[in-house]
């Protein structure tokens, strides 16, 4: 199976500035979802994308699971759980954070939108290196509050 190729970041970017990259502010509160608690993605999965989606400001549990699963129930909400950083503690660790809205969206400012997180920082829209080496995605995980 080949891998994935970066049309999706392309096609998702926020249009609002000619850098996406920057259009969420450094000490923007960023939030990680996990289904199952504490099990979260630290690096993407090599043939479905180039890239690890975090959802702006700081939310709850329900709030996330409300945006990314389809239907939620009680259950869903015991079992999952969420982790934070911020915009700046990725970027200081050379990552991207580019505004990707999805479905949902507040604008660049708002709470509860869609970023996407890729290694390395440069050139983020065009270039995302995947598999992340074990450095890149140790360096990703000190980012949160544990």
């Amino acid at each position: 199976m080949s891998e994935p190729d970066s049309s999706y970041v392309r096609s998702r970017v926020c249009r609002a500035t000619e850098k996406p990259w920057l259009c969420i502010a450094d000490e923007k509160a960023l939030t990680q979802f996990a289904r199952n608690a504490n099990k979260y993605l630290s690096e993407p999965r090599y043939h479905r994308e180039r890239e690890i989606s975090l959802l702006t400001g700081r939310l709850t549990i329900e709030q996330a699971a409300r945006y990314v699963l389809r239907s939620v129930f009680a259950k869903d909400i015991e079992r999952a759980s969420v982790r934070y950083t911020t915009a700046g503690a990725l970027r200081r660790a050379g990552f991207a954070v580019l505004h990707t809205p999805g479905r949902i969206s507040a604008g660049c400012d708002g709470d509860l939108s869609h970023v996407s997180v890729i290694w390395p920082a440069d050139d983020p829209v065009q270039r995302q290196d995947i598999p992340w080496d074990p450095d890149v995605t140790e360096s990703f995980i000190r980012c949160f509050n544990g």
